[in-house]
């Protein structure tokens, strides 16, 4: 204790391993030279501590956990709640557009065309939603980034998430206008005023 203090001092002594595969090697060895450099009998408990990288990330990801659950819980509330609003848009769009459903039945359009016409803007617009997230995301994302001066990173695979997610919606809350708009009387439609 003459080199690093007194007695009841902590000592910190950080050991990198040269890559992962080695990792546990250089583990058990650094434990090792501490028990022999602590005089720590055969078969005694280490009278030390130690953690590695791995056990922090463990730590972290264990303690982000309930977080993550309320980010994915508040953000399928919110593509419920997007999903009720496309909903919403194109029962007025097939409410306004009536007539054009109307002439469009009265000129030969079959009820499958009518209804790929309103799923596939019903896609489009989620879509369009789901775009504009994304490039607000990696905008701020970058912000950030600049502002912890640490790179930014694009994951990709989530960007496709977001878009498949887009579509997911935009498909399922588009059917009920789109049948709607497909199960139109074309002599009533065209009536509408």
């Amino acid at each position: 204790f003459q080199h690093y203090g007194k007695a009841d001092a902590e000592i910190h002594i950080m050991v990198k391993s040269q890559n992962r595969e080695v990792f546990a090697e250089a583990l058990e060895q650094a434990r090792l030279i501490l028990r022999v450099a602590r005089n720590v009998p055969p078969g005694a408990e280490d009278d030390f501590s130690y953690f590695s990288s791995e056990s922090l990330i463990n730590q972290f990801n264990e303690f982000t956990l309930m977080f993550r659950v309320g980010v994915l819980v508040v953000s399928s509330i919110a593509l419920i709640a997007a999903g009720v609003g496309i909903m919403n848009i194109m029962l007025v769009s097939v409410t306004e557009r009536t007539r054009e459903i109307g002439i469009r039945k009265a000129i030969g359009a079959n009820r499958r065309a009518i209804l790929w016409q309103f799923i596939i803007e019903a896609v489009i617009l989620c879509q369009i939603g789901g775009v504009l997230g994304i490039v607000l995301g990696i905008f701020g994302g970058n912000v950030v980034g600049i502002l912890l001066e640490v790179p930014a990173v694009i994951p990709w695979d989530w960007v496709v998430i977001g878009i498949v997610a887009c579509s997911s919606v935009g498909l399922v809350f588009g059917v009920y206008p789109a049948w709607k708009a497909a199960s139109l009387d074309p002599i009533e439609a065209l009536r509408y005023e």
